[in-house]
């Protein structure tokens, strides 16, 4: 297994946009060496950072793509410290437009090798149907460079608002939203329609970022249609864009949004790139959601999205007093772990159960 041929992949900048790249794969070299590990050179620099696109060998019916960012320092760098890298991937259709239904996405943790990425995993099968293009498929790749502290870092942030401060600017944002002053787009969800501005979309999410400030047919548009998302998902995500929170509890105290709503926030904080919303969601669930009515479905969101705190929960949950005996053999929890391999022998490791007999998932020892 060795380097492919960097001809397979051709870096676009995006305009205006100096951490916002397409990355376009010819599709016919993907998938006549699939077994062969290609990249590409370097495909943005700043700040110290470099990032480079990666596509493992997955198979022919399979697509798997990782963008790796790294600094020229190593990470126990001081310099480094309070500095964190967050990237996203999502495929484009054939119009151009982001479409975030095709394939998953997943965040990659730092480490010592690299300082942060993102990994995409598609079937062959829905990228052709719906993305490639003469003979090319389009990612849209970007990459934000946070630092939460001052001192010698490679960028440099403002001092952070104090609560007053975010609360009075949280307030006057939604009340611009409200009032629907200065909206200058609206979205079509599942049959509502919500106006919003794109600059505030912009700052919160790389995906609308380059969506309506990009050279896509959205950026032209007023009015755009989003598939695959609730109504009541994208008025949460809405809320959480203006206010920098989810909605308070009710005057019973009770929290507004259910398991449910929470995960599927999660999955639209995810696909737009909305990565603060993204790890609000995944505490909550942490929190005050993990039951053994769940628990299975959380730990198929952490497997799917990539969620390491929610996975660490539920093991956790699962090990505690007779949890395992009432989950492990409900249809739900058994379909989970024949649909994902990898999970059943973590799930065996954790528990320490005999691989050598497949069934003791079924029946845990007592």
């Amino acid at each position: 297994m060795g380097e492919g041929d960097s001809r397979e992949f051709d870096i676009v900048p995006a305009r205006d946009a100096r951490l916002v790249f397409q990355l376009r794969v010819r599709n016919s070299a993907s998938k006549n060496s699939p077994h062969r590990l290609s990249r590409t050179g370097t495909a943005v620099g700043v700040a110290g950072y470099t990032c480079d696109a990666y596509r493992w060998p997955m198979g022919a019916d399979q697509i798997s793509l990782s963008l790796m960012v790294r600094h020229k320092l190593p990470a126990s760098h001081p310099a480094l410290a309070g500095v964190s890298v967050a990237a996203h991937m999502v495929l484009l259709d054939r119009a151009g437009s982001p479409a975030p239904s095709v394939g998953k996405a997943s965040a990659m943790d730092a480490s010592d090798s690299i300082s942060g990425g993102c990994s995409l995993r598609a079937t062959r099968d829905d990228v052709e149907k719906f993305c490639v293009v003469d003979d090319y498929f389009v990612l849209l790749c970007s990459v934000d460079i946070v630092t939460t502290m001052g001192g010698n870092k490679p960028s440099s942030a403002p001092a952070p608002l104090n609560e007053e401060e975010l609360t009075d600017l949280g307030h006057g944002l939604a009340t611009m939203l409200d009032n629907l002053d200065l909206t200058d787009v609206r979205f079509d969800v599942d049959g509502e329609s919500f106006s919003a501005h794109r600059l505030v979309l912009a700052a919160r999410s790389p995906v609308f970022r380059a969506e309506l400030y990009g050279p896509m047919a959205e950026s032209k548009m007023t009015s755009i249609t989003i598939h695959d998302v609730k109504a009541s998902t994208f008025r949460y995500m809405l809320h959480y864009m203006y206010h920098g929170s989810l909605p308070n509890s009710d005057e019973k105290g009770k929290d507004p949004l259910s398991a449910v709503d929470h995960q599927h926030l999660l999955v639209a904080a995810d696909r737009y790139g909305v990565e603060r919303l993204k790890g609000l969601c995944e505490r909550k669930l942490c929190d005050d959601f993990t039951t053994v009515d769940t628990v299975v479905s959380m730990l198929a969101l952490a497997e799917e999205r990539a969620c390491s705190k929610l996975k660490a929960r539920c093991f956790d949950f699962l090990a505690k007093g007779e949890n395992f005996k009432m989950v492990g053999t409900t249809p739900e929890y058994l379909h989970l772990m024949q649909s994902i391999p990898s999970l059943m022998l973590q799930v065996r490791n954790r528990f320490n159960f005999n691989i050598a007999h497949p069934d003791v998932i079924m029946n845990p020892p007592s």
